[in-house]
């Protein structure tokens, strides 16, 4: 069988990322302190990940947890729930750097240390898989 032209000119790369299943939503979920009261939607905590929104909404600075970036669930969360490539969000984080406007969010190595980490701030926010969710955490978003 052979390839219609326009697929025979993309990289193999490219052809194999639009052939993959693509993940879904319900494969993560926002966490945050098992006591917060803050609901956030959606759209609030894409805000919060690409440094539009940087508090709570009773003005509280809120502390965003990252994932690695070699981890596949960072890719994930930013595809279905931010909207935007982590390239996209890295390239919007280093504009921010770069002005002083806002630093990006701190990295962590594992759904484990992002749950920890939570755990022990009121004010973090991060992204996990579904069954790493425990009664340490609150999920903010499924």
């Amino acid at each position: 069988m052979r390839l219609p032209t326009v697929l025979r000119l993309l990289p193999p790369a490219l052809i194999a990322a639009a052939l993959a299943v693509p993940a879904l939503a319900s494969d993560v979920v926002v966490i945050g302190h098992k006591d917060n009261a803050h609901p956030l939607d959606k759209a609030q905590i894409a805000r919060l990940f690409v440094g539009d929104l940087r508090t709570w909404p009773d003005g509280t600075p809120v502390v965003p947890l990252d994932q690695a970036e070699d981890n596949p669930l960072r890719g994930v969360f930013y595809t279905t729930v931010v909207g935007r490539s982590p390239a996209q969000a890295k390239a919007a984080w280093a504009q921010l750097t770069f002005s002083g406007k806002a630093t990006p969010p701190k990295v962590v190595d594992s759904d484990a240390e992002v749950k920890k980490a939570v755990a022990a701030n009121r004010n973090a926010i991060g992204y996990i898989k579904p069954g790493s969710v425990d009664d340490t955490v609150k999920v903010l978003l499924k």
